[in-house]
């Protein structure tokens, strides 16, 4: 089941003074604001990367993270796992890890915004498409089951006033498993990717429930999960439809109130919602 509401935003939030400007008058407050951090990864003891992130689900964060790069395949992988707050860092050691794929990948800074400038952005060049291609499953995914999904989400998002977290959200066909929170989009999926990989959850049955623009990262992280279907209130690019086209990504953007659109691969919708 998904997380507690309650304790969704656990160290993701703090409360901050502010002057408010409303119906013609200034008033003194406090207010929500969403909690940003840089978070240093060592893996078997060498300088890995520096990522901006909320400090919420380190270990699945980190492990989503390794997974999506192709570092690991299986959370068993990482031996041990060493969460420094106080310093910002988490350690962890991979022993089938060969020196060199480190030495490849070299230092990077992973900011919290997302776009050509992150050094982590994936192009069509960069990926083995054909090897991340998803089949297509049986589904019975109709339009009122769409919304229903994200009002889901959506309620859970409501219990913070931040504006400045993203949230992914992981589901099957009966119900809302999971919902994690970033000031970066591309950690809160890693942070879904962590948790399916630590609680042993198949993901080729599943939905992702998003609240950010259908990038190509975003579909690229989507594929990499396995993921067939991803669904979001707002837009795509046109880079993240072609990458679904290629992969075999179910994407429903601009899902609001009675209105949703379905860009590629409707094949997974029921038969009326697909019409």
């Amino acid at each position: 089941m998904a997380q507690s509401a309650n304790h969704l935003f656990d160290n993701a939030i703090r409360m901050f003074p502010r002057h408010h400007y409303t119906q013609g008058q200034w008033r003194q407050e406090t207010a929500e604001v969403v909690v940003e951090e840089a978070l240093t990864l060592f893996v078997n003891g060498q300088e890995f990367v520096t990522m901006v992130i909320t400090p919420t689900d380190i270990q699945e964060l980190v492990i989503g993270f390794l997974a999506a790069e192709g570092f690991i395949k299986d959370a068993a992988e990482v031996t041990v796992f060493q969460y420094h707050a106080e310093d910002g860092q988490v350690w962890v050691r991979i022993p089938g890890l060969k020196p060199e794929r480190l030495n490849q990948f070299g230092k990077r800074y992973l900011s919290g915004c997302c776009g050509r400038g992150r050094p982590g952005f994936y192009f069509t060049d960069d990926v083995n498409l054909e090897a991340l291609r998803i089949r297509t499953f049986p589904y019975s995914l109709d339009a009122d089951r769409i919304r229903e999904l994200f009002e889901i989400l959506s309620h859970h998002t409501q219990q913070q006033h931040s504006g400045g977290l993203h949230a992914a959200g992981l589901a099957d066909c009966r119900q809302m498993l999971a919902v994690r929170f970033d000031v970066g989009r591309h950690n809160a999926l890693d942070k879904l990717y962590g948790y399916t990989l630590l609680h042993h959850i198949s993901r080729e049955d599943k939905v992702i429930v998003f609240s950010g623009r259908l990038s190509a990262e975003v579909i690229i992280k989507t594929g990499r999960m396995g993921v067939p279907v991803v669904i979001s209130n707002a837009a795509p690019t046109t880079m993240g439809l072609d990458l679904a086209d290629q992969l075999g990504i179910t994407v429903i953007g601009f899902v609001r109130n009675n209105e949703m659109s379905v860009y590629t691969h409707k094949e997974r919708l029921s038969p009326v919602s697909a019409q």
